[in-house]
């Protein structure tokens, strides 16, 4: 007996319906693996040793002194991307360094940034309890203690279930989704991962189905796809209709993000309330985040605008500092090229169908029909065939157009008794010969096919 329960009525999402012809909506992977290659290479020639214990990188890349949170980022681009790295140990020494030890077991377990005045904060111990589970050190000795970082997220959760930098400080949205983020790794089966996934979906409604920096702020493209990132990873069998009408949202609302910026807020230790001691500044960039967002929608990934965000993902080189830098300046952020490292891995991972998808095996190409349109007919989803354009058509066939045209002055001149049958056959030797040239030269070309990783 069948006991698998039965497909959802299928719900067409905005814009999304059979009567929208998606184009051709392109990946090409050769690109996306070359530009995955030319992050990691940016990666190698910035680490630098911190002298005694180990090395790293700091968030600016120019910068020699290594910090925690980008040496674990750093660190988790190597795994993630299955690749060997050759100072990997040197690393986990430089973390097992920083992680902080006390007697107070709000703090002990934790790692602090810069500017925290040595305090620990989920904003650094999120990334790097993520790092490590993801990496799997949790049996090394050599490398920081796992345990202690995952009891520091539990007691640094507040009452109402989200994340503030630590405990007592008001919950926000991306420390939020920081811990979850690292707990779902380590165990989602914590009641906290069911206390901080309630704080997140709570109180969405139609009107405002996307997230902020605060739970009552205005949505952005950024913290919108965060959220949606984070939860597929802690509950990736939610499926709820405000979760898809945040998943509409950020469709629409996709170009809306013109790239990068800070998000800044003040850190008060003491509770909300008392007077700020520092200000945390979070490094944001939008696309690529939307991106890796799109690619987790339970109904499938909208084909056009994921090709038209990967195009503007590749674009440009990546250690172009005037696109992986700070606004305005020419230093390059480790946190440009993280996230969009961390999407085009997505991108490479994402698996070919769903699991109510329909698969048209072809002689040379695969369709994948979505689950939403599998009662459509193939016909109907496919491009339909386009207007022979011209001038098109002349720029390609220009040679043999030429020959055409002249064959057919001469024979006029012959019909006209301008000349013979002799000077036609001379008239047009030199065009055969070239148009055979340019045509032979096509072929090869063609047979050949571009670069592999050209952009």
């Amino acid at each position: 007996m069948n006991l698998r329960p039965p497909l959802p009525a299928p719900r067409t999402p905005r814009g999304r319906g059979p009567h929208r012809r998606p184009g051709a909506p392109v990946v090409d992977m050769a690109v996306l693996h070359a530009r995955l290659d030319e992050s990691l290479d940016v990666l190698r020639d910035t680490y630098a040793p911190a002298p005694g214990d180990g090395g790293g990188w700091y968030h600016e890349l120019t910068r020699p002194e290594p910090g925690s949170t980008a040496t674990a980022l750093g660190l988790l681009a190597f795994v993630e991307a299955g690749r060997p790295f050759e100072y990997f140990d040197d690393g986990l020494a430089f973390l097992a360094a920083r992680q902080t030890t006390s007697g107070d077991a709000l703090r002990d377990g934790g790692w602090a940034t810069r500017t925290s005045l040595g305090m620990p904060v989920v904003e650094a111990t999120g990334w790097i309890a993520r790092f490590l589970a993801r990496a799997r050190c949790d049996l090394r000795d050599d490398a920081p203690d796992l345990e202690r970082a995952y009891r520091w997220l539990v007691l640094n959760q507040n009452p109402d279930g989200g994340w503030g930098s630590l405990h007592g400080c008001r919950s926000r949205v991306w420390p939020t989704c920081l811990a979850l983020r690292a707990l779902s790794q380590l165990n989602p089966y914590d009641p906290a991962v069911d206390r901080g996934v309630e704080w997140l979906t709570a109180d969405r409604t139609a009107h405002r189905p996307g997230w902020g920096p605060t739970q009552a702020s205005r949505p952005t493209v950024t913290h919108t796809a965060f959220v949606l990132v984070t939860l597929a990873e802690a509950r990736p069998d939610l499926r709820t209709e405000r979760l898809l009408d945040a998943y509409d949202w950020l469709l629409e609302h996709l170009d809306t993000d013109d790239g990068t910026w800070i998000e800044t807020y003040d850190v008060s230790p003491q509770g909300t309330g008392s007077k700020p001691v520092w200000r945390l500044a979070l490094w944001h960039y939008g696309p690529p985040i939307a991106l890796n967002a799109l690619l987790r929608d339970p109904r499938g990934p909208h084909g056009p605008a994921v090709a038209r965000a990967f195009r503007a993902l590749v674009r440009g080189e990546v250690a172009d500092p005037h696109r992986n830098g700070y606004p305005g300046s020419g230093r390059t952020s480790l946190w440009t090229l993280w996230w969009r490292l961390e999407t085009l891995i997505a991108l490479a991972r994402l698996p070919l169908a769903g699991n109510a998808d329909v698969l048209h095996w072809l002689p040379d190409a695969t369709v994948v029909q979505r689950a939403h349109a599998r009662e459509i007919p193939l016909g109907e989803l496919l491009p339909r065939s386009r207007l022979v354009d011209p001038v098109a058509l002349a720029r390609r066939h220009w040679a043999a157009f030429l020959l055409a045209l002249v064959c057919a002055g001469s024979a006029f001149g012959v019909a006209a008794g301008l000349w013979g049958w002799k000077d036609f056959w001379l008239s047009v030797i030199l065009p055969i010969v070239l148009t055979a040239v340019d045509e032979s030269m096509r072929r090869r070309r063609t047979q050949r096919g571009p670069p592999p990783a050209a952009p």
